[in-house]
């Protein structure tokens, strides 16, 4: 975050979501070889505008985005298409209706993404001069935990090219960024990988007792003992439950959805429930009658 107020540059706030990342990240052939993160380019605002809304009507937010996805795909990175992001997003929000929750967390996850750069760009007037500052924060998207941070300034020029700017100033930091990403994919291996997990139960509570004298809430923690390397009870109401993060195997659920398919089964099984479960990108969502 900027730690001054700016009065009379022209300041812009835009996010970077990583996805696909070069060749650094492989692992030793004495365990699977862990895929590559995900990333993404999108606005984002101070004021808690819509990045999708800002990306269509703010032409320097829009030339900034740009710049920054050729330095990445210069540097050999790939950068997934906000296409695929924008259903996935609205599925998704719409789930999480009732939540409290961070905008560009939740985009990160509908495009699947497993870290992304939340940047401010400012663009200071030096004169008939310009130059751009950015800071970027690496976070975690399941989380929105920051990962690290990193500032780029370009040389102060005598242009309008927004988009040079940018470009000279995010390749001033670059580096850094992707020294941070490494530290923490390397790590993924023993952590695990990330998943936002939310059950509602819309007719029964959540701490209600099963016939066999046990409860659902504790089950549904034994059964995340017993599959999940760790994870966070970050919400709790008679009718919800929000795990947020659990720590999955990267090598036993390489997607979401792999997760899924056992709670589906354990729902089922072991505490007799029908359920619909909803996975778009890291969070699934179940209701259960």
């Amino acid at each position: 975050m900027l730690t001054k107020q700016i009065s009379k540059h022209f300041f812009v706030a835009c996010t970077l979501i990583l996805s696909g990342f070069a060749s650094a990240f492989a692992q030793t052939t004495e365990i699977p070889q862990l895929a590559q993160p995900k990333l993404i380019a999108l606005p984002r605002s101070l004021k808690q505008e819509n990045p999708l809304e800002l990306m269509k009507t703010n032409a320097n937010i829009n030339s900034a985005a740009a710049a920054i996805k050729q330095t990445l795909v210069e540097r050999k990175l790939e950068v997934a298409d906000l296409e695929g992001a924008v259903s996935n997003y609205d599925a998704l929000r719409a789930s999480m209706k009732n939540l409290d929750m961070d905008q560009n967390a939740l985009l990160a996850s509908a495009a699947d993404a497993d870290v992304y750069v939340e940047f401010t760009l400012e663009l200071i007037k030096e004169g008939p001069t310009t130059k751009a500052k950015v800071i970027l924060n690496v976070k975690e998207s399941a989380t929105a935990k920051t990962l690290g941070s990193s500032e780029g300034v370009s040389p102060s020029l005598a242009t309008s090219d927004i988009s040079s700017l940018c470009a000279l100033a995010v390749n001033n930091c670059i580096e850094r960024v992707m020294e941070q990403i490494r530290g923490y994919w390397s790590e993924v291996p023993q952590r695990g990988k990330p998943i936002m997990l939310t059950i509602n139960t819309a007719n029964t509570k959540i701490n209600a007792e099963l016939p066999n004298g046990k409860f659902i809430d504790g089950e549904i923690e034994d059964f995340l003992k017993k599959n999940a390397k760790t994870f966070r009870n970050s919400m709790s109401t008679d009718n919800t439950l929000m795990f947020n993060p659990v720590y999955v195997d990267y090598v036993k659920y390489d997607s979401p959805s792999k997760f899924g398919r056992e709670l589906r089964t354990f729902f089922s099984k072991e505490l007799g429930m029908k359920i619909n479960l909803k996975n778009v990108g890291k969070s699934i969502r179940i209701e259960a009658e």
